[in-house]
């Protein structure tokens, strides 16, 4: 019986036509080492060893630049994307947190060794075909831990979002240092030729005073006192706020930055380098719609809870649509760790149990339905709350609201008011759900490379669920189309705009590249593994592309990997999965197979 049921699934999600819908058709993937052994030889593998983490896009050349924590910079010639060849590597000075070029030109952040003190930003000539090196033309200092760097349309400047994560410096001392975003400016485009650039930091003290206020609109103040020993450390509102992802208005004129532990987003002001506002994002309720909570329930068990979660973005794309012009978020959430030496970890994460264990559920809290799922691992006792928000006002020492870290999915806001435009619901866990049950809210840890993927299935139910990361925006048979990335199943969907006023993304496919009845090991080593950790994605415009076809690149944090993907466009409107799926579910176990519940 169960064996049937696989096949009449394994059925229904294969596409009726090939070009059923936008859809990703893969065309070769570029396996990157993290370092270099004694004797000159390239090491490779899986897990955090940061062989790749964001990529950029060369159209002239038709290279891609990847950069990581491994301090390799990367140059890939995909003008035969069937066939890509790493036809240069450059050592870099630290770790890489991203990469952006323009014009001719490339620029590559670089956190310190102690990320709490200034970074760097690098810009180098691109990649000299008939030399085969690159110039390094500016070394620019910026704000602690410089997450983000970003060129303007012109190719004149360039905005840093500098975290500021809090951490050790070369003392030992404990130190949580201001986020903010510098904003380095040219005289022209031509860079090679400039002398020192002009840098000017845009930070949030003047926020600090209005501490409180901006709380409890909604910005989170992380941990804004933590106790170390009998003393008390005190953190300024600036200090909390960690600047994650840019993304530039229509005009350029303004940037909107992504503080994703503290649910909001900051409007820069391009012109005179300082913060106009911070807007905070609010919470999804899941009352009215579906999230698994839980790994231990047993399998893919949707329901819906009256509790929130926070959007939490981390990357941002801008785009324009019928004339107004909008922000796409990916809702990936993130919690804080304050860790301060010889002390207690100081977070601002509750598991359910705890709040039950500890007395912290406030009488205004009415529903019983959560007050007894709290108790039961198998239900909302896994799950894991924000213990700074929720509180009730009548006993701040309470929560009288529960909410979960991360929206699982993405959302389109107005980028005029920040006002939420649409938000995906559960849609993204329900695709996966449907499509790849497998590795449905899965991860990748190393200890489990002799394993398949399917052995974390639903691991990651109790956290933040898919933790959507990545996107990319592009124009696909006239449509706008975005590709939505999930860190922990390493899935990308595909959503396109119907050509009216009203915003509303319509699903094409869903799509994992890997092998799911291999172990990791074998998928690794057979080069079937997939991109697994999506961290960053660009779409490549057919004018732009070396077979004028649009191209999806992909870089695979986890797997070391960047793909080329060619996105196949529609001919009949319909929807569909990719082909790899049908190994999904073939290699399905019955036990989760045969659980897929959706309670409401």
């Amino acid at each position: 019986m169960a064996f049937a049921v696989l096949m009449m699934m394994a059925a229904a999600v294969l596409p009726n036509s090939a070009r059923s819908a936008i859809t990703l058709s893969p065309m070769g993937s570029t396996y990157l080492p993290y370092g270099f052994d004694p004797a000159g030889a390239p090491l490779y593998g899986m897990g955090d060893r940061g062989a790749v983490e964001q990529l950029t896009y060369d159209a002239d050349n038709y290279h891609i630049y990847t950069v990581g924590e491994a301090r390799i910079l990367n140059v890939i010639d995909i003008s035969d994307p069937k066939n890509a060849a790493l036809v240069y590597q450059l050592q870099l000075p630290g770790g890489a947190t991203d990469v952006d070029s323009c014009g001719r030109f490339v620029a590559v952040s670089i956190h310190d060794d102690f990320k709490v003190l200034p970074g760097t930003v690098l810009i180098y000539s691109m990649y000299d075909t008939t030399r085969k090196n690159m110039t390094l033309l500016h070394q620019i200092q910026v704000g602690a831990l410089p997450d983000m760097v970003k060129f303007t349309k012109d190719c004149m400047t360039l905005v840093t979002c500098n975290e500021g994560e809090p951490g050790l410096d070369e003392s030992g001392n404990f130190v949580d240092p201001e986020g903010s975003a510098s904003v380095i400016a040219f005289q022209s485009a031509n860079l090679g030729q400039e002398s020192a650039p002009t840098v000017r930091t845009a930070m949030f003290r003047k926020f600090d005073s209005l501490a409180e206020e901006y709380n409890s609109r909604g910005v989170r103040w992380t941990l804004p006192m933590i106790q170390v020993g009998s003393e008390v450390m005190e953190f300024n509102l600036s200090q909390t706020l960690e600047p994650e992802y840019v993304a530039y208005n229509s005009d350029g004129s303004k940037a909107y930055i992504a503080l994703q532990e503290n649910n909001a987003i900051a409007v820069l002001d391009m012109a005179t380098a300082t913060f106009d506002d911070i807007y905070p994002l609010g919470s999804k309720y899941w009352g009215t719609a579906s999230i698994d909570t839980s790994h231990e329930d047993g399998g893919i068990l949707m329901r819906d809870w009256p509790i929130y979660s926070l959007y939490q973005p981390d990357s941002m794309r801008t785009f324009s649509h019928r004339g107004r012009n909008y922000i796409l978020t990916a809702n990936e959430g993130d919690g804080v760790e304050r860790v301060p030496p010889n002390a207690t970890v100081s977070t601002d994460e509750l598991k359910g149990t705890e709040l039950i264990e500890r007395s912290l559920v406030s009488r205004n809290l009415k529903s019983q339905r959560v007050q007894k799922a709290l108790n039961l691992t198998s239900q909302l006792g896994c799950a894991v709350f924000s213990s700074i928000d929720g509180l009730d006002p009548e006993n701040p020492d309470k929560y009288s609201s529960l909410h979960l870290f991360g929206g699982r999915g993405f959302s389109v806001w107005d980028a005029d008011d920040l006002s939420l435009v649409w938000d995906s619901g559960d849609g993204v866990e329900r695709m996966v759900a449907k499509h790849y049950p497998s590795i449905f809210n899965s991860d990748y840890y190393e200890e489990f490379f002799n394993s398949t993927p399917a052995a974390r299935f639903d691991h990651r139910s109790c956290k933040k669920g898919p933790e959507t990361e990545s996107l990319a925006i592009g124009e696909v048979d006239g449509k706008t189309a975005f590709f939505v990335g999930n860190e922990r199943s390493s899935t990308i969907l595909v959503y396109s705009l119907a050509d009216e006023d009203i915003i509303t993304p319509v699903f094409q496919s869903i799509h994992f590249s890997g092998r799911t009845d291999l172990t990791w090991r074998q998928a690794y080593q057979d080069r079937v593994v997939g991109d697994i950790d999506p961290e960053d994605m660009r779409f490549v415009s057919t004018r732009d592309s070396p077979t004028n076809t649009p191209l999806l690149l992909v870089a695979g944090t986890a797997s070391g990997t960047v793909s080329v993907y060619e996105v196949v466009e529609p001919d009949d409107g319909g929807v569909s999965a990719s082909p790899s799926i049908v190994v999904s579910w073939f290699v399905m176990t019955v036990s989760v197979a045969t659980c897929l519940t959706i309670i409401h």
